[in-house]
């Protein structure tokens, strides 16, 4: 061999010494002699062998880290970030065999470091970990420390150099004043430097991450005023929006036991590298559902209905008081086009801010509910616009008319009777007074004309016109001096056969036949028996005048539905009673149909016009409805509804 051989074998068997250091096997290197083969040999096979322990150890981490990767991801998704850092913390103690593990995050909003920190045994990690909060204003330890430089610290002297400064009585403060050496890696963002180790740029704002003149203070006085500058800047970065450090990870041994070696920091730095992007995106994701939550909340909590389409008109978004309104649940109704559950009238508002552009504002309009009952509205439209002020949809605003349409028919209603009350207050007298000595000396003329028929005949019609006036007085007094109401909770089944019964002699002189039928189960609604009846035995004497002779009329009473106390959010109207009167006549056309409840409207000779308007007075105090449905030679129903609890009504 000679000699330059001689000097390349020996530095080639330096290096290999350096390369036997540099693992954590405890065995010294083998004196070999410069000129054996076999030395050269046994060198040759040491350092076979020590490749190939590193490379399976290099497999095992690699396969372990993306075992936490996965592991973290799953995570991510689903649970908040304290049960993230008790996951990660105890799977590293399993299966890279840490004794003391700790990972904590930024919470920007309380200016602290939490998380959790977990310790483990030969048998695994000895519990689930133990929460432990770090203040990041001001110098707290080695944990903040770290943060705020942004690069790895390694202390073999934790007495000297604390992780953290826990306050009294704190649960993990035996176990800090107990360990020897403390690895600590800071964790950042994406965007943010790629390697722990290199301190980031200060930004506009004088950024103080990454700055060593971060802990150590001027000396004198000065000291002072330099801690306040800090913990401004450190306030000043918490808040910024550019702020790239997510938290900190870290492992530590107990002083009795061998200190960490740069093998164990570099395995951190890479599981640092590994755990920074999961906790981002697990912070997004939860920064997301936050965002997503608040949203909801925001449309939830409005008191106007709204509803998000896109450019076809179906339905995006369908917030908590359009449900109520329309009665739609809004999985129903995602993806459904807007037109075809709400009617026509309301998509064409929409469609023209869609195609033309034509947003509309507080426009009237009527809107189809669940069941199929018009909702009027006062719906205003605007444009959705992407980034790029392009048009992807729009939203519709809508308020509940109904409220105010009712207060609407109620003032008119007011009004009319406050005219019919002056009328009545003024004339009422003086009618009745003259008609009181016209009645009696027509009543003496019958007397003294008793032999003469004719006259008798005049004069009996003379007395029922004085009738008829007399009622007309009456019925101007029951509507603008209407009688309380004497609410009892009572089966609807008796004021139903009392009212058919009081017009039996009627119904037996037109040889018309009444056929009454209530349900067994009609519950016992709020009602004045006495009014009630009033109300029935008017629209069974109407029924009775338009049916024609051998007709029947069939009065019902059933369980059934009251629009006037509906219930927007179920979809369907609240419980009642329903009673309908039906008769087989000739019925009556549309245009009497719109005024069949105005005052002195009347299609029967010598009627007054007033009756039923009193009934639908007494069933609208009642909280229900009077309605009427008829077509020409079909015959008429009216319907009387009432609410299963009694809602005030109109007074």
């Amino acid at each position: 061999m000679t000699p330059s051989q001689r000097r390349a074998l020996r530095q080639l068997l330096r290096r290999a010494d350096e390369v036997r250091g540099m693992t954590d096997r405890s065995e010294m290197p083998v004196s070999v002699g410069l000129a054996s083969g076999e030395a050269l040999l046994h060198t040759l096979n040491d350092l076979v062998e020590e490749l190939e322990r590193s490379h399976r150890r290099l497999i095992e981490t690699n396969v372990q880290l993306v075992s936490l990767r996965e592991v973290a991801s799953r995570m991510a998704a689903n649970i908040d970030q304290g049960e993230t850092t008790r996951t990660v913390t105890h799977y590293l103690c399993r299966a890279f065999g840490f004794d003391e593990v700790f990972l904590l995050l930024i919470d920007r909003e309380s200016g602290r470091l939490s998380g959790t920190w977990t310790r483990s045994e030969e048998d695994g990690p000895r519990d689930a970990g133990t929460g432990i909060e770090l203040p990041l204003i001001g110098d707290q330890g080695a944990i903040t420390r770290c943060l705020w430089l942004n690069r790895t610290l390694v202390h073999h002297a934790a007495r000297l150099h604390p992780p953290a400064l826990l306050p009294g009585g704190h649960p993990l403060q035996e176990v800090v004043a107990g360990l020897g050496s403390v690895a600590c890696v800071p964790l950042q963002r994406s965007h943010g430097a790629p390697s722990g180790r290199t301190a980031l740029a200060p930004c506009a704002a004088e950024c103080i991450i990454g700055d060593p003149l971060l802990l150590i203070p001027p000396p004198g006085p000065a000291a002072e005023r330099w801690a306040a500058e800090r913990e401004e800047h450190q306030r000043r970065c918490l808040a910024c929006d550019l702020m790239p450090m997510l938290g900190v990870i870290g492992i530590a041994r107990p002083a009795q036991a061998a200190p960490l070696t740069s093998s164990d920091v570099t395995l951190l730095e890479s599981i640092a590298l590994s755990v920074a992007p999961v906790v981002e995106n697990a912070r997004l994701y939860q920064e997301l559902r936050r965002s997503e939550r608040f949203r909801n909340h925001v449309l939830d909590s409005m008191v106007s209905a709204l509803v998000a389409v896109n450019m076809k008109g179906e339905i995006l978004t369908f917030n908590h008081a359009a449900e109520e309104l329309l009665g739609y649940p809004e999985a129903e109704v995602l993806g459904q086009p807007f037109g075809l559950l709400f009617g026509h009238e309301g998509e064409a508002v929409l469609s023209a801010t869609l195609e033309h552009g034509r947003e509309a504002v507080r426009e009237e309009t009527l809107l189809r509910a669940h069941d199929g009952a018009p909702v009027p509205v006062s719906l205003t439209t605007s444009l959705l616009r992407n980034e790029r002020r392009g048009v992807y949809g729009a939203i519709a605003t809508f308020m509940d008319l109904t409220p105010l349409k009712r207060a609407e028919e109620h003032a008119r209603r007011l009004d009319r009777l406050a005219a019919l009350g002056r009328f009545t207050s003024s004339v009422a007298h003086e009618i009745r007074n003259p008609l009181t000595g016209i009645a009696a000396g027509v009543q003496y003329l019958s007397r003294a004309h008793a032999d003469d028929p004719p006259q008798l005949e005049n004069l009996e019609f003379i007395l029922s016109e004085i009738r008829r006036l007399d009622r007309i007085v009456q019925d101007l007094f029951d509507i603008t001096h209407p009688r309380a109401l004497h609410l009892e909770s009572l089966p609807v089944g008796e004021a139903v056969r009392r009212a058919a019964q009081s017009v039996r002699a009627l119904a037996q002189e037109r040889d018309v036949r009444v056929e009454v039928a209530v349900e067994p189960r009609t519950a016992p609604v709020p009602h004045d028996p006495d009014q009630l009846q009033q109300v029935l035995i008017n629209l069974i004497k109407n029924a009775i005048e338009a049916s024609p002779r051998g007709a029947t009329i069939e009065v019902t009473a059933a369980p059934g539905r009251s629009p006037a106390a509906r219930s927007r959010a179920a979809g369907t109207a609240a419980r009642g009673v329903t009673i309908r009167v039906t008769d087989h006549g000739a019925g009556i056309d549309a245009e009497h149909l719109k005024t069949m409840f105005e005052p002195f409207v009347t299609t029967k000779p010598g009627g007054t016009g007033l009756g039923l308007y009193i009934c639908d007075d007494i069933v609208k105090r009642h909280g229900g409805s009077l309605t009427v449905h008829s077509q020409p030679g079909s015959g008429t129903t009216f319907t009387v509804e009432l609410p299963q609890e009694h809602n005030g009504g109109l007074s």
